[in-house]
């Protein structure tokens, strides 16, 4: 339990430390203003010196994913006591996966209780996720709150805030379905009743694991040559999609090209934490195989792997490009988000998008430098990138993306508190509207080395505004939902954007994890929203300049292979012509295809119901008109309910 205090407390310090300033950030009740709180490690340190006090948890210390469990967090008073009007809060991140704290139904799930010494009339609020303290605290949103009335807390007594109290009939508190470690309960303290809470250096905190192995999963690229190398990676899954950590079958690969070269038997062992990568699979016949794991209990098949003679001119390369670390409202350090998207989801590139507007110097300086550490030509790409998190009305969401090593950071003033310790206050001008963003990134445009993407979740991106030249896609798959609705109002407008998807990911799983939740947990969608990108090579340049140059395509987790084509031109092209063009389709499927439909202007044209895993289509448009301007693309839909879409190729 030590050793999570300690790696909180030496995240805080990196995240947090931006240099000296006052302590005092105090409420101007005429003005309704307040100045910027200090930085958070001056804010612990003011508390030391007062004596705020101390929180300690008990309870179980690590507990597994979706299990209901009882904690009493134990407030003891420091030397400055808490005086009436003073009080208490502890503030957790994305608890709606949690069963929500409350305090009103004794024999449900999440009742919270207080105990506070005899004469000391504490009060005890939960409040929700957007609340009046919202901004204030966001990431850490979540608040149990203890107002101190009657007479104060003195010195070495203790408020006992029972979480999941089973005392009237309750099951206890439902933790959350993904595994992490620590989960912190971060406190906050007004130890002088005037409405200033002070940060505790040590919180309280728990590790939550993963639930048994209930199935296998195996992950391979998407290429391979006769006769060449290539990986397999095969992962071991909790029913809730979290690598099953304790996991120690012996897993055996066959293939769909029967003299394939396979490696031996392997037994996991505790090192591999639920997921291993075979590096010598050699397939000896062209076509598409898969490779399968089986050990005794689980048997799965991998994603369809296209095995040619000699190497392709473009690699077709997976990956995710926006998720969320402990820098903004995510999980995990940005170290731990590309080795799971390297290690457990097995992508080729990835990126950490966190809100610009809670990163602080030290840390866009920090991230900066993990995503250039990680770096790996050849094998694994990482790239510079922020999201800009404008509201609607002036934006709305859009994640930037830079070729360079070190580029700069551009914050929006949508949700700007001068009170929120985890939010820039610096002196760097921030970018009020989407349109100057579109104008600082142009102003940095050399041959193809920066583009941004609207999203859906969060705060949509408007398709009022647009820049031909920096927004060059649209993401249209992620945990929030499938957006292909929302895209088409970008289409149709006449922006020329290609189409791709990512997680959004907000747990610590970049490449992998839930799609939307739905709370039917035993139903939930595993694996969620990846963008394809057909690549020259797997390095930085060259997978940077394919995505701008929209050679690209979204799916909803599965790795379907999907190659679209006009006249011979890729996904994502312009073109003219005079001659009706010829559309060619080709996809393989890790189901059943059951429909592909050909989209004109976003509307169907052709669709066939194939019912096979492959399916080639060439399709003339019987009502081309060569002085119109259109654009088509492709959908394809799996009997699994996973589904790809393509970029558009737009014509005249």
């Amino acid at each position: 339990m030590r050793n999570l205090h300690r790696w909180w407390a030496g995240m805080a310090t990196l995240v947090l430390i931006v240099g000296s300033a006052v302590i005092g950030a105090r409420v101007d009740r005429q003005a309704d203003q307040v100045r910027p709180v200090p930085p958070e490690e001056v804010a612990i340190a003011a508390g030391e010196r007062l004596g705020i006090g101390r929180a300690r948890l008990e309870g179980p210390k690590s507990v597994q994913v979706l299990t209901h469990q009882t904690w009493t967090l134990v407030f003891t008073a420091g030397k400055a006591g808490l005086p009436p009007g003073g009080g208490l809060r502890v503030a957790m991140r994305h608890v709606h996966c949690w069963s929500p704290p409350q305090t009103n139904a004794p024999k449900q799930a999440g009742y919270v209780t207080l105990a506070a010494p005899e004469g000391c009339k504490a009060k005890l609020t939960v409040s929700a996720r957007h609340n009046r303290l919202w901004r204030q605290y966001f990431p850490w949103q979540h608040l149990i709150e203890v107002t101190i009335g009657g007479r104060a807390l003195k010195a070495g007594e203790e408020l006992r805030i029972v979480l999941g109290d089973r005392s009237g009939g309750g099951p206890g508190m439902r933790v959350q379905p993904f595994d992490e470690s620590p989960f912190v309960f971060k406190c906050f303290v007004d130890a002088t009743g005037d409405g200033e809470y002070l940060p505790l250096r040590e919180n309280p905190a728990i590790e939550i694991t993963p639930a048994e192995p209930a199935r296998l999963a195996v992950v391979m690229p998407s290429d391979a040559v006769i006769g060449r190398p290539t990986w397999c990676l095969v992962r071991a899954q909790d029913r809730y999609g979290n690598p099953a950590t304790s996991y120690r079958g012996t897993v055996r690969l066959r293939s769909s090209d029967a003299q394939a070269q396979l490696p031996p038997p392997y037994t996991f062992t505790e090192k591999d934490r639920g997921v291993h990568r075979f590096e010598a699979v050699v397939f000896d016949s062209a076509g598409v195989h898969t490779v399968s794991a089986k050990d005794g209990q689980f048997d799965a098949t991998g994603n369809p792997v296209r095995v040619t003679e000699t190497r392709p001119e473009r690699l077709l390369l997976w990956g995710d490009l926006h998720g969320h670390t402990l820098f903004s409202d995510g999980r995990g350090t940005v170290e731990q988000f590309y080795d799971f998207a390297k290690r457990v989801a097995g992508l080729d590139f990835c990126a950490v998008t966190d809100h610009a507007f809670e990163i602080l110097d030290p840390m866009w300086k920090h991230s900066k430098e993990v995503t250039n550490r990680f770096n790996e030509p050849g094998r694994f790409v990482t790239f510079q990138a922020f999201e800009w998190s404008g509201v609607t009305a002036v934006g709305g969401d859009h994640n930037v993306y830079f070729l360079e090593e070190d580029p700069p950071i551009y914050r929006s003033t949508s949700y700007y508190d001068p009170r929120n310790y985890q939010m820039y206050h610096g002196r760097t001008p921030k970018v009020a509207h989407v349109t100057e963003l579109f104008e600082k990134l142009e102003q940095r445009l050399r041959d193809k080395n920066v583009f941004c993407i609207p999203h859906y979740g969060g705060r949509r991106g408007n398709p009022k505004w647009h820049n031909e030249k920096v927004q060059r896609m649209i993401e249209i798959f992620s945990e929030h939902r499938r957006s292909e609705d929302w895209a088409t109002t970008f289409l149709t407008k006449g922006h020329r954007l290609g189409i791709m998807a990512s997680t959004d990911d907000h747990f610590g799983n970049p490449g992998y994890g839930y799609l939307k939740p739905s709370y039917r947990w035993d139903e939930q969608e595993i694996g969620m929203a990846a963008v394809a990108v057909y690549s020259q090579d797997r390095t930085r340049e060259s997978i940077f300049r394919a995505l701008y140059d929209r050679r690209v395509y979204a799916t909803s987790g599965d790795r379907i292979v999907l190659d679209f084509r006009a006249d011979g031109h890729p996904m994502g092209s312009e073109y003219r012509t005079r001659m009706p063009p010829i559309l060619k389709i080709d996809a393989v499927g890790t189901a059943s295809i059951v429909a592909v439909q050909i989209k004109k202007n976003s509307q169907v044209v052709h669709e066939i119901r194939p019912r096979n895993r492959s399916v080639r289509i060439e399709w003339r448009d019987p009502d081309f008109d060569p002085d119109s301007s259109c654009y088509y693309y492709v959908r394809v839909l799996q009997d699994n309910g996973e589904e790809a879409i393509s970029s558009p190729i737009w014509v005249n």
